[in-house]
């Protein structure tokens, strides 16, 4: 496998997973990565990084997540698109989301860059420059997410200094949660640091009755197969892969 190639014959494109509300309305999208051949997206990032052209991947997906994205959906849904920490401090970042606002006007205030938790790269999160490109993104009306946020002090002291739009909890917390007591007072906890300026998201939920407790818990935003599989859209047509 080549990332290169992937990236120069332009064989990587996005489906979208939509996030519903407690009322089972469509509230965003998330773009995904995907390629043609179809490889797992952490084998391309794996060998990007490896390359040293991650940054490269990462923005490009960036842009293929917003151009792909129907202007129509824009007006009515939020896009949440993956971010690496890696990017958002790389020399070229500030360049490419002016070049990218100019562009596409119409995302100010609806697309929703999601800070990817990679394990190798959680500590560029402390550095002084992280935040302050963080500040400026929020200034040029792009909203923030933190993804996959463990449940421990260092998140709950992470989301006081950001400020994010959103927090997301991935599917280790979902799974099972009808059955888990103790999921459900973790999620009550994190519930208690949120308030209607910082939303949460449950990924991963798979059951109805996960769904069910989830709502009664009181979480506003679910994402997960029970809800949608990802899909792709083209031209507005919806195309299950």
């Amino acid at each position: 496998m080549d990332t290169k190639k992937l990236i120069q014959e332009k064989l990587l494109y996005c489906e979208y997973q939509p996030l519903t509300n407690l009322q089972d309305a469509t509230f965003a999208f998330e773009a995904l990565m995907r390629s043609n051949p179809r490889i797992n997206p952490l084998t391309i990032i794996q060998d990007a990084r490896n390359q040293g052209i991650l940054y490269e991947l990462d923005t490009l997906c960036i842009n293929n997540a917003i151009e792909e994205f129907p202007t129509s959906y824009i007006e009515k849904y939020f896009l949440f698109v993956n971010v690496f920490p890696s990017t958002i401090i790389h020399q070229n970042f500030m360049k490419f989301i002016q070049n990218l606002v100019s562009s596409y006007p119409h995302i100010k205030k609806r697309v929703v860059f999601e800070i990817n938790e990679d394990k190798k790269e959680e500590s560029l999160l402390n550095l002084p420059l992280f935040f302050e490109r963080l500040m400026y993104l929020k200034s040029v009306g792009v909203r923030i997410a933190l993804d996959d946020i463990p449940i421990r002090r260092s998140s709950f002291e992470r989301m006081e200094k950001f400020v994010p739009h959103f927090v997301k909890l991935d599917h280790t917390h979902s799974k099972d949660l009808a059955l888990s007591i103790e999921k459900q007072q973790l999620i009550s906890l994190v519930l208690d640091y949120t308030d209607e300026n910082v939303e949460l998201v449950l990924e991963g939920i798979e059951t109805e009755a996960d769904l069910i407790i989830a709502k009664d818990l009181g979480v506003p935003l679910f994402q997960g197969y029970y809800i949608s599989k990802p899909f792709r859209i083209i031209e507005e047509t919806i195309v299950h892969s």
